[in-house]
């Protein structure tokens, strides 16, 4: 399956949560799940899980550009992507975002649907395939949202976010996951409230991950593998209980969800 992690805004936090989802659900399903981007030279998703070795020439020979010259070579072969793709544990591996200098050249390519095709060839060998796209109406994250079996969506506790969000009708189908990776549950804007203001959003399809402090520094320390999968059972004895017991539910959650989108695919429905 493919999953596109996406933002009305840019600064919601789409990255983190795509970044503690996926651990968890490397730990907790046994998945084996792929995480790759379509940002243009950022390192949102490399540096936090593998830190200072990703610079320089670490890239050369793997990503999204060395697969996009095996296709332009010819076909993409498991071999390649094997070769590619940076394995984090048994069951996470990263397929780092384009390194390219060219701009121009990049979206080229992306305009030509290879990086779609690249994220097609990647759902043939992992469980999932999650994808990290660009905030707003991008034209090539609208195309990533189209091709994806389910989107999860990062919100943040403002109204004039959610009103213009919800009002704009955007997404109107069931693939539609709604995260809020950076809760305040001192808020009046709980969960529970949230969802009696916008119906959309129901118990099956809306969850949350606490704001916590040691996450955001795992992220900014490039720990988060460690941090994340050291502290995944975390019990009320641990500080970090309540973000872990968030993620926990969160991962359990999305589970599900993408077991009824695998349902809805395979029956032919939207």
């Amino acid at each position: 399956m493919k999953i596109a992690f996406w933002s009305p805004l840019h600064g919601t936090g789409a990255s983190s949560g795509l970044l503690a989802v996926a651990v968890a659900l490397s730990i907790l399903d046994s998945k084996k799940i792929v995480v790759s981007q379509t940002h243009y030279n950022l390192n949102n998703l490399e540096r936090p899980l593998l830190g200072s070795i990703g610079n320089g020439d670490f890239f050369r020979d793997t990503g999204v550009d060395a697969l996009l010259r095996f296709f332009k070579s010819g076909n993409i072969t498991e071999e390649h992507i094997e070769n590619c793709s940076i394995k984090m544990s048994e069951t996470l591996y990263l397929l780092a975002g384009t390194k390219t200098t060219n701009r121009e050249g990049f979206e080229s390519s992306m305009h030509k649907g290879m990086l779609l095709h690249i994220f097609s060839c990647l759902e043939k060998y992992f469980d999932m395939v999650l994808v990290d796209t660009n905030s707003g109406n991008n034209e090539l994250s609208m195309r990533v949202v189209e091709e994806c079996d389910a989107v999860v969506v990062s919100l943040r506790q403002n109204r004039d976010m959610l009103d213009s969000f919800f009002e704009s009708g955007l997404f109107e189908d069931k693939r539609i996951f709604y995260l809020f990776p950076d809760f305040d549950p001192e808020s009046r804007y709980s969960m529970h409230n949230l969802r009696t203001l916008y119906k959309k959003m129901n118990s099956g399809n809306s969850s949350f991950l606490p704001h916590n402090t040691g996450y955001m520094d795992a992220i900014c320390d490039e720990k988060v593998l460690k941090f994340i999968s050291s502290n995944i059972d975390a019990d009320k004895t641990v500080q970090d209980y309540a973000f872990f017991c968030s993620l926990r539910k969160t991962t359990l959650m999305i589970t599900e969800f993408l077991k009824i989108r695998l349902l809805d695919k395979t029956q032919g429905e939207v």
